[in-house]
């Protein structure tokens, strides 16, 4: 009765073994280290890492998985704060900083549906609810432009991921996407409210650049004293 508890403790183990040596693998090189790899990091034949997982595919996923929970939870515990805004574009660029540094995150997000292999267990589905409820609520606070939609979002979050981890100023790319969501504000040209020379009230200027003297006397004042300062 007592007989297999040790296997199946020594079995446990070795699971965790894999799944550490394969956290550390994917992080560094993504879907490219080979399952021998990481049956040698984690000092266990190939046979004990096919007998928990049939495939490299297959311990992909169950380490993306874990990693992409934590994220999910954390824009989760966004979703009611105060700034919806600042909730937003944090996530946002939180979730390409941590990609950037970790390979195997990073391709789950770039895969070309997505994270579509983690469909089963759903979470892709959670994942996108949560982003798409700091989306919802940094529009509602006038943080985000109202034309822009949820695959918007994802599209840019990809690029970001694929170019960051190119870029030699981490961040740059956050940063111009991130502009790009925010509605545009028109500042309204900057003008002289009083002649430069007597103070007098200025007429508005039809075109060009804004009045600075009231009329020509005012403007050949200022050129005279132009001309004895030089």
């Amino acid at each position: 009765m007592t007989g297999p508890t040790p296997r199946r403790a020594d079995a446990r183990r070795n699971r965790e073994r894999v799944l550490a040596a394969a956290r550390e693998a994917f992080a560094r090189e993504g879907l490219l280290v080979p399952l021998d790899e990481i049956a040698r990091r984690a000092q266990v034949g190939a046979g004990t890492v096919y007998r928990h997982f049939p495939t490299k595919e297959a311990l992909f996923r169950e380490v993306v998985a874990d990693r992409l929970e934590q994220i999910i939870a954390e824009g989760r515990s966004l979703a009611g704060a105060d700034d919806p805004g600042e909730a937003f574009y944090g996530f946002f660029a939180r979730v390409v900083e941590q990609a950037s540094f970790n390979h195997a995150v990073c391709d789950a997000l770039q895969m070309e549906a997505g994270i579509e292999g983690f469909r089963e267990g759903g979470v892709e589905r959670r994942f996108d609810a949560a982003l798409a409820v700091l989306l919802r609520r940094a529009q509602e606070a006038g943080s985000v432009r109202a034309g822009v939609d949820f695959d918007d979002v994802r599209t840019l979050m990809a690029g970001c991921l694929a170019m960051e981890r190119n870029r030699r100023v981490p961040g740059r790319m956050v940063a111009l996407a991130c502009d790009a969501l925010r509605p545009s504000v028109t500042k309204p040209a900057v003008r002289n409210e009083t002649c430069e020379i007597c103070d007098g009230p200025l007429a508005p200027a039809a075109t060009g650049r804004p009045a600075r003297y009231c009329g020509p006397a005012c403007r050949q004042k200022a050129h005279r004293r132009r001309r004895k300062t030089t």
